[in-house]
């Protein structure tokens, strides 16, 4: 089967690599002029690693060296993919520096209006273009002055580099990894950096009351007690408490509101090493609370808040997040709810578009993991190997799981792609889905240590080979 991916960052790579090795001709397209999606240098910005270890953020069936460092630079992370492109003979599959203009259902399949003019057939599509892919800055008013006295504002996705922010002021808006990220790199170069987060995050240690992270979010034990904070409420309070300690928060004014549960929502974020730091140092100031209202140039680039505070602002970093959007799909294809999020089963199948399936819409801890079982499952369906809810009930059952991420997340789930805290559950599901098996003892040991990519690497194997085989 000819079949197109659109995207070819983890999702994508993950989508090319597995429906090939199942026997489908793939063809991915990318606009960047190199893959790797948020990896890829073309979005690279100062001070971006990992936020998962290697250990989790890896595919099951290709390891990062063991001699790199827990939380790999971007630099790394775009090796790894080179090496996982090499590996599995990719680089013909991928048509990069290629957008698709428009994607058009056929009777039989897809007609992609290429941005080069081009139209190519395929009789499957997947859209693999990444939920955090498209930066979404405000349209602040007085931008245009802003800029006519030498103002810049750029999303850290959008080549922003120290030199950007080099002996200038630096206004942050955000208060999400991104933004403490490049709040941290360019305090060492910068006149001044300010952030001005709307409300404060909870930000998870590395590494507190002895125990990493990870070892409690991304465990069975963990998901059931993020799924249901308010039964081990005590719990979180201690956590909450030697968060607040541990970070010193409460000396800088810097305590969020709401319940520290509120971590394994779709703002999940570790604390960017050295941010708490510089801010104690005072080489990073906070304007907790606050917002954006308009920009200036007439004394000179500066950022007004909401509250009348005029701060200069050569550089604005907006760090306000990304559009869940499919530009390029036939506008009279139904995939989202009268809401606006994305309501498809399992993360990947939307209920009235045939011939199209999604990959990477279930962004969780284990993203990359989440991507390929998605990716597998998606030539599954194909096959026709799935065992399946019919129609009506798959798309009843999507739509309480996104009423559950909403009222959990006060609709702060990227448009109902984040499955926040279920990481490991929603793999569950299509596993089931599949029969395939994760041995006993491997659930059994994940109930109170993280679960690794490794640990499925077995059983996706398997179902790849039954599908290659057409058993």
């Amino acid at each position: 089967m000819q079949i197109a991916v659109i995207g070819a960052g983890i999702a994508g790579l993950a989508a090319t690599k597995v429906l090939t090795a199942v026997g489908h001709d793939v063809t991915t397209f990318d606009t960047e002029p190199e893959f790797g999606g948020v990896w890829s240098p073309t979005r690279h910005y100062p001070g971006l690693t990992t936020q998962n270890t290697r250990m989790t953020y890896e595919f099951s069936d290709h390891p990062a060296p063991d001699s790199w460092p827990d939380y790999p630079s971007a630099e790394q992370w775009h090796s790894y993919l080179r090496s996982y492109v090499d590996r599995f003979d990719l680089g013909a599959k991928l048509r990069l520096g290629t957008g698709v203009a428009l994607a058009k259902p056929t009777a039989d399949g897809w007609d992609l209006s290429l941005d080069s003019g081009e139209h190519v057939e395929a009789a499957h599509l997947v859209v693999a273009n990444g939920v955090f892919s498209r930066p979404a800055i405000p349209d602040w008013p007085g931008r245009e002055a802003h800029a006519e006295a030498g103002g810049v504002v750029k999303a850290p996705s959008q080549r922003l580099t120290l030199d950007d922010g080099r002996g200038g002021h630096v206004v942050v808006i955000g208060y999400g990894k991104s933004a403490c990220d490049t709040a941290t790199a360019l305090s060492t170069v910068a006149a001044s950096v300010t952030v001005v987060p709307r409300r404060l995050l909870w930000k998870g240690p590395k590494v507190l009351l002895g125990k990493h992270f990870e070892d409690v979010a991304i465990t069975r034990l963990g998901e059931v007690l993020f799924a249901k904070p308010q039964r081990f409420a005590p719990l979180f309070r201690v956590l909450s408490r030697a968060t607040v300690k541990q970070q010193g928060l409460a000396a800088l004014g810097l305590i969020p509101p709401g319940r520290f549960d509120d971590i394994a929502s779709s703002s999940a974020s570790l604390a960017t090493e050295g941010f708490f730091d510089a801010v104690r140092a005072g080489k990073i100031a906070v304007r907790r609370d606050r917002s954006v209202a308009e920009l200036r140039g007439g004394d000179g680039p500066q950022a007004v808040l909401d509250d009348g505070t005029v701060l200069p602002a050569d550089l604005i970093v907006a760090a306000t997040g990304f559009e869940q959007s499919v530009p390029f799909l036939d506008p009279s294809l139904s995939v989202r709810n009268e809401a606006g999020d994305f309501e498809l089963f399992r993360n990947v199948l939307p209920h009235r578009v045939p011939h199209l399936t999604f990959v990477g819409y279930n962004t969780s801890l284990v993203s990359s993991l989440s991507a390929e079982v998605g990716a597998i499952w998606t030539a599954a369906h194909l096959a026709g190997a799935l065992t399946l809810p019919t129609p009506a009930v798959r798309e009843a059952q999507a739509r309480a799981d996104l009423a559950e991420r909403a009222a959990r997340t006060r609709g702060k789930h990227a448009s109902g792609t984040v499955i926040l805290p279920h990481s490991i559950g929603n793999i569950d599901l299509m596993l089931k889905d599949m029969h395939a098996v994760l041995p006993r003892r491997t659930r059994m040991a994940q109930w109170t240590r993280r679960s690794y990519s490794m640990d499925f690497r077995e059983p996706l194997a398997a179902a790849v080979k039954a599908l290659s085989s057409g058993s």
